[in-house]
């Protein structure tokens, strides 16, 4: 038990180590990001942002059928059988729960991205998962998303009304993220008396959603979605997710992971091309379901990236 604490000591040091050089690099890319909105009108930052998803932020969640078959040692054909029928499923019922009950559908969604979110942020820094890192992941998430809805309001305001036909004030998003960000405090504090964060990370995240601010109040609501999406949430999601995979984040581990990732990838681009040549004269029903297409296999990918950081 005790060499089991020292590696796992070992490699959370090391995974820390990897991703402090990661973010370095991150922040360069995130402020060239911001400089290029400068330049460019918001139909290309549009254009951008859907090539950036459509690549790195799709790719960074088709190798879910690989990570349950690491975690469980189940024989490859009889993985890939389960894990499909079990994505068709949470799919279907997405698609079920957004068709009849968009309003109940898009507020799960919303709580699920959230914790999401704030684990990628937060995960390194617990030795385990507890009902009290899991709520930080949350709200932490909360005050991302938040922040994005409150400074984007126009544009997020037509999304939600169309999916779910409600009109939500700004005052509204307003409420969520200083309630989020209150609860947010609270707890940080708590688990900060009780030794379970260090104020090192505090303060370095702080900084981070510092950056997100920035990003956000900047940038129009895709392109500031998807500065954050992929350069704070599927790049770090990448290289953990090769890490585990192949013991290493070597050129060759990173050719390996794109290698068994590639037909899923060429799977979601197909559906999502198809959903284009439907809706592509039609742009706010587009960008409708083009999230709720993302939001349909985003609820199994959490629930594989959740059981990869236990």
């Amino acid at each position: 038990m005790f060499n089991f604490k020292i590696t796992l000591l070992n490699k959370m040091k090391k995974k820390a180590i990897i991703l402090s050089k990661l973010k370095s690099i991150l922040i360069v890319c995130t402020f060239f990001c911001l400089w290029l909105s400068v330049f460019f009108a918001d139909t290309i930052e549009d254009s951008l942002a859907f090539i950036l998803i459509l690549t790195i932020g799709i790719f960074h969640g088709t190798s879910d059928i690989g990570i349950i078959q690491n975690l469980s040692h189940t024989k490859k054909n009889i993985i890939h059988l389960q894990v499909a029928l079990s994505y068709l499923f949470i799919i279907i019922l997405a698609t079920v729960l957004f068709t009849y009950l968009p309003a109940f559908a898009l507020g799960l969604f919303i709580i699920v991205s959230a914790y999401h979110f704030g684990e990628q942020h937060w995960s390194s820094y617990f030795t385990n998962i507890t009902i009290w890192s899991a709520l930080h992941f949350t709200l932490y998430g909360m005050v991302i998303l938040f922040s994005l809805f409150f400074l984007n309001y126009k544009e997020v305001f037509i999304i939600i009304k169309d999916i779910t036909s409600y009109g939500l004030s700004s005052d509204f998003f307003g409420y969520i993220w200083v309630i989020s960000s209150g609860l947010l405090v609270v707890l940080t504090l708590f688990l900060l008396k009780t030794k379970k964060l260090r104020m090192f990370n505090i303060i370095l995240e702080l900084f981070y959603l510092l950056i997100f601010l920035i990003v956000f109040k900047t940038a129009s609501l895709l392109w500031a979605f998807a500065i954050y999406f992929i350069f704070w949430h599927s790049i770090p999601s990448i290289v953990d997710q090769v890490q585990f995979l192949y013991g290493g984040t070597k050129k060759e581990d990173f050719v390996k992971y794109a290698k068994s990732s590639l037909l899923y990838w060429v799977i979601s681009i197909f559906g999502l091309g198809i959903l284009y040549f439907i809706f592509k004269d039609q742009k706010e029903i587009f960008l409708s379901i083009f999230f709720i297409s993302i939001a349909a296999i985003t609820f199994p990918h959490v629930w594989v990236m959740s059981r990869l950081n236990k």
